[in-house]
């Protein structure tokens, strides 16, 4: 079957341009500073923060820098099948590369000698994985009250013959490159880019452009719930 019909519709009625249904929320758990979920289409991840709290390596403690680490794991089945080692190098690269994209988004010069921890958890995996690693996190950090430049917000897009699409599956980048772009919406400022293989440069910038757009429409919809969760939470304080 083919990804785009004739009618211009993905296999799942989408447009070549319309991203997959968005749902997150914040604060799931009492125990970590921070906690968010969010749902990308059938990718589904889970983020916690602990921290700001003291350096717990002294061999690391700088007064005036933050340590931000992260560390992404998967449930055994997130991909359909199942997996035997969780924490294999891909997904080791993946925590290493969530924590350098925090690492300049986190005002750090407000935390000196102090360490944030970063766990998410891919609770379902069917594309874009990375980003909403990312954006789970963004929330997480937000509900923690880590204090951001801006938000981070991640979206991703490909190429199928002469189309870009954005939001891409897992059956949809079978034939393609699957790009991730990270954002900072308010600044439009791009704080990485990867790709899963080699992208011809001709396709490269309508891709790109695609991409950043996506990430415009899930800052929206990271943004609406976090003004959600505020004003629940101060009707909540109010009836105290």
């Amino acid at each position: 079957m083919d990804i785009i019909s004739p009618e211009g519709l993905r296999q799942d009625g989408r447009t070549a341009t319309c991203l997959r249904t968005i749902s997150c929320r914040l604060g799931l758990y009492d125990r970590p500073n921070g906690s968010a979920y969010i749902e990308m289409g059938n990718t589904k991840v889970l983020a916690a923060v602990y921290g700001p709290r003291e350096v717990r390596s002294l061999s690391k403690q700088q007064l005036d820098d933050c340590v931000i680490q992260c560390q992404v794991s998967r449930i055994a089945a997130c991909q359909g099948e199942r997996v035997r080692r969780p924490m294999d190098p891909r997904t080791r690269a993946m925590s290493l590369q969530i924590a350098g994209v925090f690492q300049g988004a986190i005002r750090k010069s407000k935390y000196p000698g102090s360490q944030i921890d970063i766990y998410v958890q891919v609770l379902q995996a069917d594309g874009g994985v990375m980003s909403a690693c990312i954006n789970a996190s963004t929330l997480a950090l937000i509900h923690a009250g880590v204090e951001l430049v801006d938000y981070v917000v991640s979206c991703t897009a490909s190429m199928y013959k002469q189309t870009a699409i954005i939001d891409v599956t897992n059956q949809e980048t079978m034939n393609g490159c699957e790009l991730t772009i990270s954002l900072l919406p308010n600044k439009e400022l791009i704080v990485s880019l990867d790709t899963s293989h080699t992208i011809h440069q001709e396709q490269f910038e309508p891709v790109m452009e695609l991409a950043m757009t996506g990430c415009q429409q899930v800052y929206e919809s990271m943004q609406s719930e976090v003004e959600s969760y505020l004003r629940d939470k101060h009707a909540i304080m109010s009836h105290r």
